[in-house]
């Protein structure tokens, strides 16, 4: 992606599916610690909870796992091709068995350590009541909030430490994913595109490149056996639903299959 395009990407299976959603998380996570006020410490706290209740819907550590196992044994595959950047490879592989150690040293579930934090399951519980963390309501938290932006950012960090020893994982994962796949320039007839997936392949993502000033965006569709793509343009009143383009369009897709 350059500065005059956008991305738009499409999980093709479950586990890139959550891998996307926690890389998102941690961007926001970072977005908001780095602001010294009330509401953006706040809203860094209720991510830190997004990403607990994320991680504990399956056993992350053995998907993030066997992610990594399949990769290593996909890429290590590569080494005997002559056409194949060997020193590049090796250093990839490197990265891999770091990761898998890491991952293996981790202790216990993703979670857990937050469990016994009184003050973090207050926060969860009122937060699902319309305006339920007023100060009224939780007198704590304001106490929190009054405290210094150091002191505050570094309960974060603690917090969210696990949470982001996973993204390390997960952003290698991710980027060897993205970097797999070379583009390829379609057009949507009519503002549809429709094709059928390799099934014999990792099908992992698909990625769509528009330049940043097309005044339409794709909405993708897939499954095992096919996906496709229709093109929208919003209306002039944002309260409208978006319409299908009746035009030919004219993009870059990436087919990520690691």
């Amino acid at each position: 992606m350059t500065n005059n395009t956008f991305i738009f990407e499409q999980p093709l299976n479950e586990r890139i599916r959550v891998f996307l959603r926690i890389e998102a998380l941690i961007v926001r996570l970072n977005f908001f610690k780095q602001q010294d006020n009330d509401h953006s410490s706040y809203h860094a706290a209720l991510t830190v909870l997004e990403l607990t209740a994320l991680v504990e819907r399956g056993d992350i550590k053995q998907e993030t796992i066997k992610e990594l196992e399949r990769q290593h044994k996909v890429l290590n595959a590569l080494i005997t091709h002559q056409s194949v950047d060997k020193s590049r490879l090796e250093l990839t592989l490197s990265k891999i068995k770091h990761a898998l150690t890491n991952m293996h040293a981790m202790d216990g579930r993703f979670g857990e350590h937050l469990k016994k934090i009184d003050f973090l399951l207050t926060i969860k519980q009122r937060a699902g009541i319309p305006g339920g963390s007023c100060d009224f309501d939780i007198p704590q938290l304001r106490f929190w909030l009054n405290h210094s932006y150091k002191i505050r950012v570094d309960d974060i960090d603690r917090w969210s430490q696990p949470y982001y020893q996973l993204y390390e994982v997960i952003d290698l994962i991710l980027n060897l994913i993205r970097d797999s796949a070379f583009a390829e320039n379609v057009t949507a007839k009519n503002g549809f595109f429709q094709n059928s997936l390799d099934t014999s392949l990792a099908n992992q993502m698909l990625r769509i490149e528009l330049e940043c000033n097309n005044n339409f965006f794709p909405e993708i569709s897939a499954g095992k056996h096919r996906y496709s793509i229709r093109f929208l343009q919003p209306q002039e009143q944002t309260d409208l639903p978006p319409v299908q383009l009746k035009q030919d369009i004219n993009f870059k897709l990436f087919l990520c299959a690691l």
